[in-house]
């Protein structure tokens, strides 16, 4: 009688186990470097009358989700992907920024001092810029 109880115990016990698969879904992060050239910069004017110059790249897959629940990071280079600086930043006295819509970063150059800048840079720089996937805390 007691290997019976103890045999509808253990039936019991480990019957009542289940085992549960959890799907994640992870998300990722990716980069892309775009090289911009002396001539790819463009000159603007703030209502001020101080000059600055930009540069429009390109990024398809900045997409709608990411634009709004995402992030967007933006470094440069000087030295060919050596090292790269985190942007914003301020390089020789010249004020580096960006920002971002869907389908594209824009990356700016000012005067740190607030003053005009006179000429945008004179050599190819590389920019890579980092799209991180996300989904919006509840």
């Amino acid at each position: 009688m007691k290997i019976a109880l103890l045999s509808l115990f253990t039936l019991l016990t480990f019957s009542a186990c289940r085992k549960t698969v959890v799907n994640q879904t992870v998300n990722q992060a990716f980069s892309a470097i775009y090289s911009i050239d002396t001539t790819k910069w463009v000159q603007g004017q703030n209502p001020d009358a101080t000059v600055y110059f930009y540069t429009t790249l390109s990024v398809p897959e900045l997409d709608a989700v990411i634009n709004q629940n995402g992030g967007v990071e933006v470094y440069i280079s000087f030295d060919n992907g050596t090292t790269y600086e985190t942007l914003p930043e301020v390089v020789d006295g010249v004020a580096y920024g960006s920002l971002h819509t869907t389908g594209a970063v824009t990356i700016d150059l000012r005067g740190a001092d607030g003053g005009t800048l006179h000429s945008a840079i004179s050599t190819t720089i590389l920019a890579k810029v980092v799209l991180i996937d996300a989904q919006p805390l509840d």
